[in-house]
Order: C-alpha cells, then sequence, then structure tokens
C-alpha cells in the first residue's frame, strides 16, 4: 500500500504540472500569433529570414516574445491562430494531459498496489507452517 501512495503522491503533481505546462504554452503561442499579427496589420514588412535558401519569414525581428516558434508558419495561418479565441483550460491540450495523467497514475498505483499483495500471498503461501 505504501507504494501505491509513493505512485500516487508522484504521479498526481507531475500530472498536474504537465497540464499547466500546456496550457501556459497554448496561452502564450496565441499571445505571440497575435503580437505577430498586429505587427502585420499595422504594415510591417517581414523579411526572409534565409533570403537566399527558403521562404521562411523571420518572426523573431518583429520584438514580439519568442514563446513559439513560428518558422514554418506562413502569415496567414499565424493571422488565422491569432483571430481564433484565446485558448482555455479545456480547449487546450491541458484538459486531455490532466485526464491521461491522473489514468496512468491511477493505473500504475492499483498495479503496485495488487503486485505487491500477489507477491505477499505468494510468499505466505511457501513458507506457511504445516
Amino acid at each position: 500500500m505504501a507504494l501505491a501512495l509513493l505512485v500516487t503522491l508522484i504521479g498526481v503533481p507531475i500530472t498536474i504540472y504537465v497540464a499547466y505546462d500546456k496550457f501556459n504554452s497554448a496561452t502564450n503561442a496565441h499571445d505571440s500569433a497575435q503580437c505577430i499579427a498586429r505587427r502585420a496589420r499595422s504594415g510591417y514588412t517581414f523579411k526572409k529570414k534565409y533570403p537566399d535558401f527558403s521562404e521562411q519569414l523571420d518572426y523573431a525581428a518583429t520584438g514580439c516574445p519568442r514563446t513559439y516558434v513560428w518558422d514554418y508558419w506562413a502569415l496567414t495561418d499565424v493571422m488565422a491562430l491569432a483571430d481564433l479565441p484565446a485558448p482555455t483550460f479545456m480547449t487546450s491540450d491541458a484538459s486531455s494531459a490532466l485526464g491521461i495523467g491522473f489514468l496512468v497514475t491511477g493505473v500504475l498505483a492499483v498495479v503496485a498496489y495488487l503486485g505487491f499483495w500477489l507477491i505477499g500471498w505468494l510468499c505466505a503461501g511457501f513458507t506457511r507452517d504445516g
């Protein structure tokens, strides 16, 4: 039972941290996209990141926070994402990460409890005085 409790005490905080991090990343990416969209709508001309080699735009030169790598996104896609409503906990990946994390933690705790119960049951059977 102690191992199952230990699994739970480790799994729950890790799950909450991962869910919070996913939500935070989604909101930061949305904020960054909105900043890039504001620059584009104000007439800012984006330069190519590698003028001779690719069509990537240099979004880092806009002065917007680099919370998300937009390097391979077209400007229209970034602006479309900026026009979407801000992500909530339920619309981001955070809710699924929370559910999956709690499910995995619960299953591991049950497996640990039943595994040690089975080992104890087997050992008690072999050491029984007859």
